[in-house]
C-alpha cells in the first residue's frame, strides 16, 4: 500500500540523511515530508472535496463531506490520489528547504540583510515561489482524481491523460490553477518560515527546550501557513476541479467573483477546519524531525 512505502522510504532516508550530513535540505526535507505524510491523507481528501463544493453545492462542511466520502467510497476513498503528491511533495520539500537555506545565506552574506522575521519571510518566499511549477500538476492530479472518483479514474495516469484530451489548451491543461498556486506558495511560505524562526526563538527566551520550541514553531508555522494562502488555495482547487471540462476555462477572478456573489466572503475559507487541523501535527512533525536529522 502507499503507507506501507511511505514508513519504508522513512526508514531508508533515516539512513541517507546521516550518511549526506553534507547536504542540509536535501534527504532531511525529504525524510521530514515522509514523517508527515501518514497522517495527512483523511484531512487532505475532506478538504479538497469541500473547497471543490464551494460554489454551492452538496455539501455543508467538513463533517457532511467526510460521511458522503466514506459512503459512497470506505475508508480508503480517504487516501484517494495520495500516490503522486507522496512522491512529488517530497521532492517539493527537498527543493523548499535547499532553497531556502541558500536564500537565507545569500541574503545575509551579499545582501547584508539582519536576521529576522523579514529575511526569514524573503528566504521563504523564495522557497514557496521555486516550488510552483513542480507542484501545479500534481495538486491538479489529486483533485481530480479526488472529487472524479465516482467516473472511474484509475489512477494518476489515466487523470492526467484526462486532461490533457479534453482540456482545451492541451497539455498546458496540466497548469491549470498556476497563478494562484504560484501567488499561494509564495505568501504561504513566507508565513511558514517567518513564523517559525520567531516562535522558535521566542518559546527558547521563555524557557522551553529545543524539542518542544520546535514543535510548537513548526505547528504553529503550519497554521499560519494555511491560513495566509487559503483563499487563494480555494481557487485553484475550484479551478483544477473543472480542469477536464471542454467548456472554456474561468479563470481566477471568474471564480473569485463567483464565491463572493453565491457565498460571500465565508465563502473563500470553505474547508479551512480540517486543513488547520492537521496543519499542526504534520508541520511539527515535518520541523521537528528536519531539525533532528540537522543534528
Amino acid at each position: 500500500s502507499v503507507l506501507a512505502w511511505t514508513r519504508r522510504l522513512k526508514s531508508l532516508l533515516t539512513v541517507c540523511s546521516l550518511q549526506f550530513n553534507g547536504s542540509p535540505g536535501i534527504f532531511r526535507g525529504l525524510h521530514s515530508w515522509l514523517c508527515g505524510a501518514d497522517n495527512r491523507a483523511p484531512f487532505r481528501h475532506g478538504k479538497s472535496a469541500d473547497e471543490a463544493d464551494a460554489g454551492g453545492v452538496r455539501d455543508a462542511g467538513a463533517i457532511r463531506c467526510a460521511v458522503r466520502t466514506f459512503a459512497e467510497g470506505g475508508a480508503l476513498a480517504f487516501f484517494r490520489g495520495m500516490s503522486i503528491p507522496i512522491l512529488f511533495k517530497s521532492v517539493e520539500q527537498c527543493v523548499a528547504f535547499g532553497v531556502r537555506g541558500w536564500a537565507d545565506r545569500f541574503l545575509g552574506e551579499v545582501i547584508g540583510l539582519d536576521s529576522g522575521r523579514v529575511r526569514s519571510g524573503l528566504a521563504g518566499a523564495t522557497a514557496g515561489a521555486s516550488t510552483a511549477a513542480l507542484l501545479t500538476p500534481v495538486y491538479l492530479i489529486k483533485v481530480q482524481l479526488q472529487v472524479t472518483s465516482r467516473e472511474g479514474l484509475k489512477g494518476p495516469f489515466a487523470a492526467a491523460y484526462q486532461i490533457i484530451t479534453k482540456s482545451p489548451r492541451g497539455i498546458l491543461g496540466l497548469y491549470t490553477g498556476a497563478t494562484p498556486i504560484l501567488l499561494g506558495t509564495t505568501i504561504g511560505y513566507a508565513f511558514r518560515f517567518a513564523t517559525y524562526d520567531h516562535i522558535v526563538k521566542y518559546t527558547k527566551d521563555l524557557g522551553a527546550n529545543n524539542t518542544m520550541a520546535t514543535i510548537l514553531g513548526g505547528g504553529l508555522a503550519g497554521m499560519a501557513t494555511w491560513a495566509s494562502h487559503y483563499p487563494l488555495d480555494l481557487l485553484s482547487a475550484r479551478m483544477q476541479a473543472a480542469a477536464s471540462s471542454k467548456d472554456p476555462p474561468m479563470k481566477m477572478l471568474g471564480h473569485f467573483r463567483q464565491i463572493l456573489v453565491q457565498q460571500g466572503l465565508s465563502g473563500l475559507f470553505r474547508g479551512i477546519g480540517p486543513c488547520l487541523l492537521r496543519a499542526f501535527p504534520v508541520n511539527a512533525t515535518i520541523f521537528l524531525t528536519y531539525e533532528l536529522c540537522m543534528k
